[in-house]
């Protein structure tokens, strides 16, 4: 019974550590080479200004990007990606 304990007591560490490091590596920067078509993602891209992250959330098609909340098509070059988290919008309670 102890051992059945103390195995279900690692089995839950090693799942909040294993659910932990998944939300780490999908918030961290992919290459825009292995961005999903089927995803809302964030899109970093580079201008006059350097590198920053698009605002809203985008969607890869065949031969581009749109925002993927008015579905307008996007002229931009994006370098890296990574899966969108929902934020507040300006004025809205967090």
């Amino acid at each position: 019974m102890r051992g059945e304990v103390a195995k279900k007591g690692v089995a839950s560490d090693l799942g909040q550590s294993f659910g932990s490091g998944l939300r780490h590596l999908l918030s961290m920067w992919q290459r825009i080479t292995t961005a999903p078509f089927d995803a809302d993602i964030e899109l970093a891209v580079m201008d006059k200004d350097g590198a920053h992250a698009l605002v809203f959330p985008c969607r890869r098609i065949l031969g581009g990007w749109v925002n993927a909340e008015t579905r307008e098509r996007l002229d931009v070059r994006p370098t890296h990606w990574r899966l969108w988290q929902d934020r507040p919008r300006d004025g809205a309670a967090a």
